[in-house]
């Protein structure tokens, strides 16, 4: 297996070289015997236990699909309910919404399943808006999305038009928890 020079990370599938030949030195010597090697494995060990995080990224990826044939079907929903004579407007509208909901939790898992790899696995050539920095990086765009997510549900209950005591205790609710979570989004650890 080639490796590219221009790789920052190794590939799980690439071949390691094989271990060098022993050499008469004798084992008196400091860093010298089976305390180097055995060292040696188990850093390259811990290196290799990375790749734990690529079994979230291909399940995150995963869910994504699932999320997006799931909107999909949402989609579908919406159009028969504005064909549909006896479907009023508002109904539509909310199947509508509830389609925008899932494109937008499928989003949150692309993100996140691209972020865990190339955060843990290696670099993969993606547009700017998909490529992660950082973990605190990954962590602000995912707190993001649900308040959107959050809002989209708030126009759902507008829709329906409930009591006044309930859009009020709804929207309070949204606006607390929105609040928290682009606090959340934006928060930035002292480095």
């Amino acid at each position: 297996v080639c490796s590219s020079d221009f790789s920052r990370r190794s590939s799980p599938w690439t071949v390691m070289k094989s271990e060098p030949a022993q050499r008469d030195e004798p084992e008196d010597r400091p860093g010298a015997g089976p305390s180097r090697t055995g060292a040696g494995a188990m850093k390259r060990g811990l290196e290799l236990f990375r790749y734990v995080a690529s079994i979230g990224a291909v399940t995150a990826l995963l869910l994504s699909v699932a999320t997006y044939l799931w909107a999909l079907s949402k989609a579908f929903l919406f159009v028969e309910a504005l064909l549909t004579a006896s479907t009023s407007p508002d109904a539509a509208l909310v199947k509508l919404y509830e389609s925008v909901d899932s494109i937008l939790i499928a989003t949150v898992l692309l993100i996140v399943g691209y972020g865990l790899w190339e955060l843990f696995v290696g670099d993969l050539n993606l547009p700017p808006s998909l490529t992660t920095l950082s973990f605190d990086h990954l962590k602000g765009r995912t707190a993001g999305t649900p308040l959107l997510v959050m809002a989209v549900r708030f126009l759902e209950v507008i829709v329906a038009r409930p009591e006044p005591d309930e859009l009020l205790a709804v929207g309070v609710s949204v606006t607390l928890i929105g609040a928290l979570l682009f606090a959340f989004a934006n928060w930035q650890r002292p480095h």
